[in-house]
Parts: C-alpha cells; sequence; structure tokens
C-alpha cells in the first residue's frame, strides 16, 4: 500500500505529455511560470526555436500552447491531431488537477466563443439548455453558478436574484440579454454586447431605435491587409531599447524567398525588398524549389502551383510588406488581402455590381478592394443597376433606397465567405441577410479566412500540372472572362473558417426583437444535462426556419426589376416630362434619387457621378415618392406577380410607392374598413383613408389622383362601432405612435389570429406585447405613470397605470394561463384583466383607451357561453 502511494505521488499531471510553448506577445516571466508549470507536474518541453520559426519534432508534440493560431504550424498540427491550447488551459487543468477539454481552450477563431465563461439566470430552462449548447459547441464554457470566472451572466432583468448577487459583490461581467447569443449564432461571430447589455439594453429602448448606430472601430484583422498592392514602400522596424518586439518569431531567418514575375515592381524595388530580407537573416533565390516563401500577385503560373504544393508559404506583395514592417510571421492566408488573388475572380460574380454603405476609412478601402479580387464591378455611388449593396447596419439612406429598387441588401459575411470558399454563396442563407439590431458589423470585418481546401481544390489540385501563365482575355463588354470551369462554382467544399455555415440556424419564433422576453420558445425535453449532444444539437438546429420565405424572395429578385420593379418600365414621354419638371425639387425632396449615396462615405463629386455611357439610367430616374400606401384585401394582384410588378413599378414611376411597411404609410387603401392586421397597425401613422379605386384611377390615367376623390366609405363601420373614423385619424396625428407607449400586454400563443397579429399592432403603437406562457418566474411587469401636463396627450384618460392585460380566448384551456397571470399581476401589485382580441382591436383602430365589459374574460363568462 505504501509502495503504491508512493508511486501515485511520483506521478505528474503531465507525466506523458509533450509540450511547446510559441512566445506570441507573452513577457518572459509569463513563459517561464508556464515552463515552471509544465515541469513540476513532470511535462516534457521541447524548446522554440524563434530563429527558425518552426516546431521542431512536431509529431512528438502532444499540445502546443499558443495565444494564437497564427504560426507556420499550426494548421499542420491540426492534421497531425496535435491539441493547440492558450496558456488559459495549463492554469485550469492545475486547478482541478485534471486535464480540462482542451477545445474550449482552442485559439482557433472559428472558435468565437472560446473567451466567453456564460452562467444562465432565471431563463426558461429550454431557452437554459439551448444556450449552454451552442456556447459550449463554440469553444465557450458554461458555468453552473457565478464565480468569478464568468464573464457573461444570461438574464432577462436585474432584479433576478444572480444578477443582484453579480452586482453586489461587483463581478467583472456582463449581464447580457439572451438576444445576445442568438444574434451572435446568426452571424457566426462574436458581436458587441453593448446593445444587449442590462439594465437599458438599446435593442428595447424605442427612444435610440432612430438614433445613428455607433461607427465602429477599425477592425484589428484588416490592419495593413486592406489592399492585395500595397501603395507605400515598406520600412523595417525602427529599433528601441525599451520596447520587446511583438513577436519573438523572426519572419526571414534562415528563409529563402522568391519574389515572382507577375508582381509588376522595378528593379530598384526589388533590389531594396531583397536587403531587407536578407537584413532580416534570410536570402533571395530565383528558384522555386529553393525558396521557403514564394510571393506573386495571382494564383497561377507554374511557380505558383509547384511551391502551394510543396506547402510552402505563399502570400502577395502586401504580405511580404507586413512581415517587413511588423517583423513576425503571419499566416497569408488568415487575411483576406495577404493571399494571391484569383486572376479572373470567382466565378459567378463577373456580372454583378456592387455598393456598399456605412463602412468608412481602412474598412471601405478593404472591402473596396475585396469587391474588386471577386471580379465584380464596385461602385462608389448606388445606382438602380446595381445588383448587391453591402451594408454594416441597415439604417442609411442607401438600404432604403435598396428596398424601393429591388437591389438585395446583404452583410459582409457574404462577400468574405464566397471569396474565401472560392464560389459564389447562397445569398438565401440567413446569416448575409441578417442585422443585428443596434450593431454595426463593421466590427467584425476580416475575421473570415480564406479557405485551404477549396483553393487547393480550384488553384493547385495534386492532380494538376504546372503550367505557365496565360495573359486574361475580354470579354465584350470588358469583364474579364473566367479560366474556371463552370462545374466549379458549386463544389463542397468543408471550411474552417465559417463554424456555422453549415448548420441549421436556430430563429425566433416571434420575429423581431423588441420585448425583453426569450425570443425562443423550444418545446423539447428539459431534463437532459446542459452540454449534452441533444443541447449541442438543439442550439444549432433552428436556424433555416426562414428559407422557404427567403426562397421566395430571392426567386422574385431574379426577375427583371426584382420584387419592387418586377417587368417593364414605362419609359413613355409622359414619365419623361414628369420626372423633368420635378428635377430641380428632387435634389432637395428626394431621398431616392438615381444616384443616392450615403452621407460621409464619399465626395460630392462621387456622389453625382452619373456614368454617361448609362443612356437607360436617365430613362429610369423615378419621381421623389410622394405617398407611401399600404393596400388591405385588394384581390387585384393575387396569384398573378406579373401584374402585381408591372403595376407597381408603374405606380412608383407616378410616385406612388406600395408598401407593407405598416410603420410609414401615408395613405391605407383598402375596398372598405376590415380588421386585417396591416389595416388596424397602419391606422397608428394617421393615413388617409381611401378605397381601391384610387388605384383604378392612378392606372388609369397614369396620374396620381386626390385622396379625398376616393374617400373610404366607413359610414357602415362607424355606426357598427361606435366612433368615428375622421377622429381617429386625428387622434393618430396626435399621438405619433405612442397610444401605448409605456405598455406591455400579454397574448396568449393560441389566440385567434395569432400572435404576432396582436404583436405588430401593438407595436405600431408604440407599447410592447409578450407572448404568455405562464412562466411567471421569467417575467416582470410594471405600473404605467400617468402624463403630464407638458406631455403630448396619448389619448389614455380613462387608463388608470396599474391594470395589467392579457389577450386570450374563450376557452376552458386558456384557464390555466388566467390563474398564472392573476399570480403574477398579484406579485407586482397590479389588477389583472384578461380581455377578448375585440378591445385591442377596437383599442388601435380608435385611438384612444377605453373601456367596455363586454371586453372582459373570465371562467364564468366561459362557462355561461358554453351552456
Amino acid at each position: 500500500m505504501e509502495d503504491t502511494t508512493m508511486l501515485e505521488a511520483s506521478q505528474g499531471l503531465f507525466e506523458d505529455c509533450t509540450f511547446t510553448i510559441i512566445p506570441n506577445d507573452q513577457a518572459e516571466d509569463q513563459l517561464s511560470k508556464l515552463r515552471e508549470q509544465i515541469a513540476a507536474e513532470r511535462g516534457t518541453i521541447v524548446p522554440f526555436d524563434a530563429s527558425v520559426g518552426r516546431i521542431d519534432r512536431l509529431e512528438e508534440i502532444t499540445y502546443i500552447v499558443s495565444e494564437t493560431s497564427d504560426f507556420p504550424d499550426y494548421h499542420r498540427a491540426l492534421d497531425l491531431m496535435i491539441h493547440v491550447v492558450r496558456p488559459a488551459w495549463i492554469s485550469a487543468s492545475l486547478k482541478i488537477n485534471k486535464l480540462k477539454n482542451p477545445r474550449t481552450y482552442s485559439p482557433d477563431p472559428a472558435l468565437f466563443m472560446s473567451d466567453v465563461v456564460i452562467c444562465c439566470g432565471d431563463i426558461p430552462s429550454g431557452d437554459k439548455e439551448a444556450i449552454e449548447g451552442g456556447v459550449l459547441a463554440m469553444g465557450g464554457q458554461v458555468a453552473p453558478s457565478l464565480s468569478k470566472q464568468v464573464t457573461h451572466l444570461i438574464a432577462l432583468d436585474l432584479s433576478e436574484e444572480r444578477c443582484q448577487l453579480a452586482i453586489s459583490k461587483r463581478l467583472q461581467l456582463m449581464i447580457v440579454l439572451p438576444h445576445w447569443f442568438d444574434d451572435c449564432l446568426k452571424v457566426g461571430r462574436r458581436i458587441s454586447e453593448r446593445p444587449y447589455t442590462l439594465p437599458d439594453p438599446e435593442i428595447l429602448n424605442e427612444r435610440v431605435d432612430a438614433a445613428p448606430i455607433p461607427a465602429a472601430r477599425t477592425s484589428q484583422q484588416i490592419r495593413d491587409a486592406t489592399s492585395p498592392d500595397p501603395i507605400n514602400d515598406p520600412l523595417p522596424p525602427a529599433p528601441s531599447a525599451h520596447l520587446a518586439p511583438p513577436r519573438a518569431i523572426k519572419a526571414f531567418a534562415g528563409k529563402n524567398v522568391k519574389l515572382g514575375d507577375d508582381l509588376n515592381i522595378s528593379s530598384k524595388l526589388r533590389a531594396v525588398i531583397a536587403g531587407m530580407i536578407k537584413a532580416g537573416g534570410g536570402d533571395v533565390t530565383t528558384k522555386v524549389d529553393q525558396a521557403d516563401i514564394y510571393v506573386c500577385a495571382y494564383r497561377e503560373g507554374p511557380d505558383y502551383i509547384k511551391a502551394s504544393q510543396d506547402e510552402k508559404d505563399v502570400g502577395n506583395l502586401s504580405w511580404l510588406y507586413y512581415l517587413i514592417t511588423h517583423d513576425l510571421w503571419t499566416n497569408p492566408m488568415r487575411r483576406m488581402m495577404h493571399y494571391p488573388r484569383p486572376r479572373d475572380g470567382i466565378p459567378g460574380f463577373e456580372n454583378y455590381k456592387i455598393s456598399i454603405s456605412s463602412y468608412t476609412g481602412e474598412a471601405r478601402v478593404y472591402l473596396e478592394n475585396l469587391v474588386r479580387a471577386t471580379g465584380a464591378e464596385f461602385t462608389k455611388t448606388f445606382k438602380q443597376d446595381n445588383t448587391h449593396l453591402i451594408a454594416a447596419h441597415k439604417n442609411s439612406e442607401k438600404c432604403e433606397a435598396a428596398a424601393e429598387w429591388g437591389v438585395m441588401v446583404l452583410n459582409h459575411l457574404w462577400l468574405e465567405e464566397s471569396y474565401a470558399m472560392c464560389k459564389l454563396m447562397p445569398t438565401t442563407d440567413e446569416r448575409y441577410i441578417y442585422f443585428p439590431p443596434r450593431t454595426n458589423l463593421g466590427e467584425v470585418l476580416g475575421q473570415t479566412e480564406l479557405n485551404r481546401d477549396a483553393i487547393e481544390k480550384m488553384f493547385f489540385s495534386k492532380t494538376r500540372k504546372p503550367t505557365k501563365a496565360t495573359k486574361p482575355t475580354t470579354q465584350s463588354n470588358g469583364v474579364p472572362a473566367s479560366s474556371v470551369p463552370a462545374s466549379r462554382i458549386n463544389s463542397d467544399v468543408p471550411t474552417r473558417s465559417s463554424p456555422v455555415a453549415d448548420k441549421p440556424k436556430r430563429t425566433k419564433s416571434t420575429g423581431e426583437v423588441k420585448t425583453p422576453l426569450p425570443a425562443r420558445h423550444l418545446e423539447e425535453k428539459e431534463n437532459q444535462t446542459p452540454g449534452s449532444r441533444g443541447a449541442k444539437d438543439r442550439a444549432l438546429s433552428k436556424l433555416h426556419d426562414a428559407a422557404p420565405d427567403i426562397a421566395k424572395f430571392e426567386k422574385e429578385m431574379k426577375r427583371k426589376g426584382g420584387v419592387t420593379h418586377g417587368g417593364r418600365r414605362r419609359a413613355d414621354d409622359e414619365a419623361d416630362g414628369q420626372a423633368t419638371k420635378s428635377k430641380g425639387r428632387d435634389s432637395l425632396a428626394s431621398k431616392r434619387s438615381i444616384d443616392d449615396v450615403e452621407e460621409g462615405d464619399e465626395t460630392e463629386e462621387e456622389a453625382t457621378e452619373v456614368p454617361a455611357k448609362n443612356k437607360r439610367a436617365k430613362k429610369d430616374k423615378l419621381a421623389p415618392i410622394k405617398f407611401r400606401m399600404l393596400v388591405s384585401k385588394d384581390e387585384r394582384w393575387n396569384n398573378n406577380d406579373e401584374k402585381a410588378s408591372k403595376e407597381k413599378a408603374r405606380l412608383r414611376e407616378l410616385g406612388l410607392f406600395i408598401t407593407d411597411d405598416f410603420k410609414k404609410v401615408d395613405l391605407l387603401c383598402a375596398p372598405h374598413p376590415v380588421r386585417t392586421k396591416k389595416f388596424v397597425a397602419a391606422l397608428a401613422c394617421a393615413p388617409a383613408l381611401v378605397s381601391t379605386t384610387y388605384l383604378d384611377a392612378a392606372l388609369k390615367n397614369n396620374k396620381l389622383p386626390s385622396p379625398e376623390k376616393h374617400a373610404l366609405d366607413v359610414k357602415d363601420f362607424e355606426e357598427a362601432n361606435g366612433f368615428r373614423m375622421s377622429e381617429a385619424v386625428a387622434r393618430a396625428k396626435q399621438n405619433k405612435h405612442r397610444l401605448l407607449k409605456g405598455w406591455t400586454i400579454f397574448c396568449t400563443q393560441n389566440v385567434a389570429g395569432g400572435f404576432d397579429t396582436y404583436k405588430h399592432i401593438v407595436e405600431a403603437n408604440g407599447g410592447k406585447c409578450a407572448m404568455w406562457k405562464g412562466r411567471t418566474m421569467s417575467i416582470t411587469a410594471s405600473k404605467r405613470s400617468k402624463n403630464s401636463a407638458s406631455e403630448e396627450s396619448q389619448n389614455q384618460a380613462e387608463d388608470d397605470g396599474n391594470i395589467l392585460y392579457l389577450i386570450s380566448e374563450p376557452d376552458k384551456k386558456e384557464f390555466g394561463h388566467w390563474a398564472k397571470f392573476r399570480e403574477l399581476a398579484a406579485r407586482e401589485n397590479m389588477v389583472p384583466r384578461i380581455v377578448k382580441t375585440e378591445w385591442l382591436l377596437i383599442v388601435a383602430m380608435s385611438q384612444y383607451v377605453h373601456w367596455k365589459e363586454d371586453w372582459e374574460l373570465n371562467e364564468d363568462v366561459v362557462k355561461a357561453n358554453k351552456s
């Protein structure tokens, strides 16, 4: 027994492990501490030779300790199934005297939650399990209780017990809504927590909805990597007596470098570059077989193929300058603009015209060059003939113009991942058309790495023989002809750069994030262990719910003119004449000119630039929007997309824009007053009510008639409902979408018409609508303050401020929800009122809060009706 104990004591935690430590940016005392910790647990350390920059005896290594994946042997280590971990893995393993899961400490940028340790507050168990599983799948960690290691506390309200504990203990963590994790998962990147942080998250604050979205700081991933053709000559790092080099790896020590013939640099500059390489301990060679590094401009030619197949470092001139300037090695595939570009771009992009919105400075330069590298045409000015708009967020004039012109708006992930995968990625993928609220996606610009498997398959596969580089041929339209076979466009290649690109997406079942309730309503089992295989699967299993709708939209977009301008445009003299007459006021009144641009993005000269050869652009110039019309219950366009596209295009040319956005409406058109979601919600805009005869007259006479001549007949409706529509519209104008401001109205899931119908009506009037499932512990409510005399009237004279409303159905199945609702009201010292859907419809249509006993629901009423 004594011998066994002594034997166990002699064994160390790392006894069978061999380590190499990559210096990165750590100070020498930190490196010494790591070595001591490993040696104390009987681990073996293979020294890293910084002068060589490579790991000796890589096959014998068990763990590579590094803060980053940006070192020469990283991908080779992955191929050899060697664990690469951050230094925190050492201390975490020692703390519990057990080897921790190395995946959660990986420096792989694809595991974008690797620095996150979450703890969930009082949120529904199904949501908790999904979030925890997703965080684990994306490289993060889950803590069952609060500790100093927790970085993010997921909660719905600061009143929760764990939130109060974190505040009282002054823990250094962020308290965020569950929506933050949802949106991170949707875009496949770790986005800013700022809009989701309690106690006052921006995504729930109506006062900041219209405020400009904060500009993003320049992403570190694109610094000195915005262009494949550097403008300035490189400068060697200045010597400093007190500053250590950023990384111990010497870029050219012991390396032979070959400069490609396609770089187009002068002999003088070649000599300067060669001198810098030699000063760094390297040399320049003219033979690719002798080179360790090959520098070229394009992915072509025998030297490029040979160097790539031999797994040498291949980069472009921008990458070489980066090495010289910073005196550190970096993987050329880590940054888009550091790797040679394809001569003919990416198949499928050659016919695209792309503009960008809300990116400035280095970010703008980077995206301009990336667009050109794909083979698409970049336009500084956004016009109607653009095919795509790349935006950092949708809060811009360009995005509004894109919606009217039928131009697809995508985030930069679509562009980056298409370039990384060497193929046109589908625009139906939800990640590419999603824009998190109050978030500038410029914050995550440049985080996508090139996919080396995709590049190898297309440009230097083992079966491909090196051939001489050929000069590009040009088509008649001036676009370079692609030399890549069409069969390669849709080749499926695995990627390391996009962790959730091929995984199903989990979407919010309640639409847009507007309430503090969790947007996930999963009905799966809740008894599985968090972090189990089932939890991970469910965390990523709900992401393609919107795919059918997106596919329909994409189908419409492919039609000439897109969704809002499908079919042929009318180019008659009258339309041209009208455009000419309104030209003087267009520049001031219209935000939708043919050259609509974004303030701060371009110079005035660029903003007004119109190509002389683009005759169709002048012909298609639109009149400013005079009216935005929402149409309800008019069947003229049902099941006839072609007719709808043509007639809507004609109306748009006259200045009438047909929209489904019920939050911005000038004219509300219907055959008679109806109780549809769009009609009721749009009344909050105080629109003029017109009959469908208005559309008949406009299409017949090719001009917009006066709305007063086609006023909607509302007499029968007014008699049946006891209020005048003219007065309701006047009150709506007074309310300014504030009728229900400060209200939280609850609604059961199975209410007639669907929860979303009432949610949209409440939100159109400034309130919040929350789905009620009887989970009182996850929800809070508060009394409404009465308006002061100085505030604008919200027509709430009959509201006492302490009544809590639940919209429900007269059904015995709802009784359980009602009982729980009354518990919530009692807990918040409020009066519960369970109402029929009729209450909200009449209140929203009349635009003032009032009450009738007939609208109230209770168990006795339901039982009496049944009997």
